[in-house]
């Protein structure tokens, strides 16, 4: 169940138990009131929280879909396992990881990072400006792009958000539902200054 769906649940029981205490004379009308703007209140609490902890995924739950086909950025794509003989070809066994409690990241031989999940396939890929100036999207977006390139190549059912890490930086992003992956562009003075692709479910 969503959280919102949990939200309606509580209130909607609070509300059942209250009109069952009025009936019975438990409550008065005054306390009512006053348990109502309090549950209120704890109910406006816990959609800010929620909604500042899956900052992301709020951004882009009713924005519309993009189909993104056989997406990939350098010829890496969604769930590529780093065991293929592809992928080992061309980057080789010997990664070089980087330190993060929630995933295993890596830094590739051109730039790029990557994270992936416990079957050690790949969810996440970031361009940015530690990465070969070469480096671009299936459709040809990299680093220096202007905003209208991204609008150009992906349309424009996209959303907007902010990361308090980088305020100054806007992200736009694009989400295919059917395949639940993002692909995001930051940009300082519209052009692009950083790529991320990955699945929804990461923060």
């Amino acid at each position: 169940m969503s959280i919102i769906g949990i939200i309606i649940s509580i209130f909607l029981l609070t509300v059942t138990v209250l009109t069952l205490g009025f009936i019975k004379k438990k409550f008065s009308i005054k306390k009512i009131f006053k348990i109502i703007i309090t549950i209120f209140l704890l109910i406006c609490c816990i959609i800010f929280g929620a909604y500042k902890y899956f900052q992301r995924s709020s951004s882009f739950m009713f924005t519309k879909t993009t189909t993104f086909g056989q997406e990939n950025i350098n010829g890496i794509q969604m769930y590529e396992s780093i065991d293929s003989k592809e992928f080992i070809q061309k980057y080789g066994k010997n990664l070089e990881k980087i330190d993060n409690a929630l995933f295993d990241y890596y830094k590739l031989s051109d730039g790029l990072k990557i994270a992936t999940n416990k079957q050690r396939q790949i969810i996440r890929v970031i361009i940015n400006s530690e990465t070969n100036s070469n480096m671009k999207t299936s459709k040809g977006i990299g680093l220096g792009s202007s905003i209208d390139d991204v609008i150009n190549a992906y349309g424009t059912n996209y959303y907007k958000r902010t990361e308090e890490q980088m305020p100054s930086s806007p992200v736009i992003g694009y989400v295919d539902h059917e395949k639940k992956v993002t692909i995001e562009f930051w940009n300082a003075e519209d052009k692009v200054v950083k790529i991320r692709y990955d699945i929804t479910s990461m923060e």
